[in-house]
């Protein structure tokens, strides 16, 4: 039986990196475990390359009693589903915005599926509160990310960084952006360190040497 679970985790952890190689999300507003005071009219999901959308479900969590490891991993959450329109699915974008209805207090989840580019089935899932008690939704209304990072690679108008967290939205990562809207001219090299600003649909708009 150990020896099962073993096997049933190393399987589990393999197919969710395979997943995230291919096409991981950047971030989605609201942002996964956030509390916020405001109830949204929308959710975005931003990838970092182009994934078509194939499946979307949201939902209110009724109940949350989760009495084992296991228990937890299948979900023994009472889920309350929320219907939502569907002409956001089948559609190949990195940026993804979805219209969701008046929301009351609550916590909120929602799990996805999606092709990725090249093809591969990826998905993924993430979960909000609506409190009196919580802030403003984070990076909400922020148009554009800054951040600073390391270049790994130069390849024409694509530049492979390194960085850390972006605002409040993107995890720190290593990522290939295009910066052909930069509006300067490219005279990076490996190892260069730089500052840069992105905009949601993680397009650079501007960078500099630092």
């Amino acid at each position: 039986m150990k020896k099962l679970l073993i096997l049933f985790f190393g399987v589990f952890i393999a197919f969710s990196n395979l997943g995230h190689a291919h096409s991981p999300v950047g971030f989605v507003i609201p942002k996964d475990g956030s509390v916020i005071k405001q109830a949204p009219d929308k959710m975005e999901i931003v990838f970092t390359a182009p994934a078509k959308l194939i499946k979307l479900e949201f939902s209110r969590v009724i109940s949350n009693e989760k009495s084992s490891l296991i228990g937890g991993l299948l979900g023994s959450e009472e889920l309350e589903t929320i219907d939502l329109d569907k002409s956001h699915l089948m559609k190949e974008a990195k940026r993804h915005v979805i219209n969701i209805p008046m929301l009351d207090v609550g916590l909120y989840k929602t799990t996805w599926r999606a092709l990725s580019e090249d093809g591969h089935a990826i998905k993924g899932e993430f979960a909000f509160e609506i409190s009196a008690d919580g802030a403003d939704a984070s990076g909400a209304g922020a148009e554009f990310l800054t951040g600073e990072g390391k270049i790994k690679r130069v390849r024409g108008s694509k530049i492979t960084i390194k960085h850390g967290a972006l605002g409040d939205l993107m995890p720190a990562m290593t990522m290939e952006y295009d910066v052909a809207g930069a509006g300067s001219e490219m005279d990076f090299k490996r190892g260069d360190t730089v500052v840069f600003k992105i905009n949601k649909d993680l397009e650079i708009v501007s960078i500099q040497p630092k």
